[in-house]
């Protein structure tokens, strides 16, 4: 059997420190996404989300649902994981802008809005859950860039997949410099 957290609040702000300096190594923790606050809740299904279009906030809660699913499958996702897709969708809500943008659909293969879901291909997506949907997709991805410092795993190096990285180097850049749109 795999693992199971109970996420506690210092696991909680220990995993968000860590995101937080990868974050600024890539110059993406401007005043915005300083301001989203990563807060535990008490039970939720999924292993964290953020509140897009609301509140901005990330919610992590200290029981979830999926976890203990994970946990009798033997899957693992760990917190930073989760925190580090989380804020994906934070820079998008933050960054409207920028992905609301041909250049996004053209990496993405869809517009970040749009909610139809892809069959899963290896040569396409970092992993099944971002084949859900293309804001899945990008979060996924994002994930994946912060946690190698944005340099793409071998098993990733296929052309569509490496389109997807571009983007997340061109994003940082664009935040960086202020861009709001592109």
């Amino acid at each position: 059997m795999g693992k199971v957290h109970i996420i506690t609040l210092a696991r909680l702000k220990r995993a968000t420190r860590k995101v937080a300096g990868e974050l600024n190594h890539h110059g993406l923790l401007d005043d915005r996404l300083r301001a989203v606050p990563v807060v535990l809740v008490p039970v939720g299904v999924a292993f964290g989300w953020q509140c897009y279009r609301g509140s901005g906030e990330i919610c992590i809660p200290h029981i979830s649902l999926l976890k203990l699913y994970d946990y009798f499958t033997g899957n693992y996702v760990g917190l930073a994981d989760v925190i580090r897709h989380e804020y994906g969708h934070a820079i998008a809500d933050n960054h409207r802008g920028l992905f609301r943008s041909k250049r996004f659909a053209i990496a993405f293969g869809q517009p970040h809005e749009s909610c139809v879901a892809s069959k899963y291909d290896a040569a396409h997506h970092v992993s099944t859950y971002a084949a859900t949907e293309a804001g899945e997709d990008y979060a996924e991805t994002f994930m994946l860039y912060l946690r190698h410092r944005g340099v793409l795993p071998k098993k990733h190096t296929t052309v569509m997949v490496r389109r997807k990285w571009q983007f997340m180097h061109a994003l940082c850049r664009a935040i960086q410099s202020g861009q709001v749109r592109w």
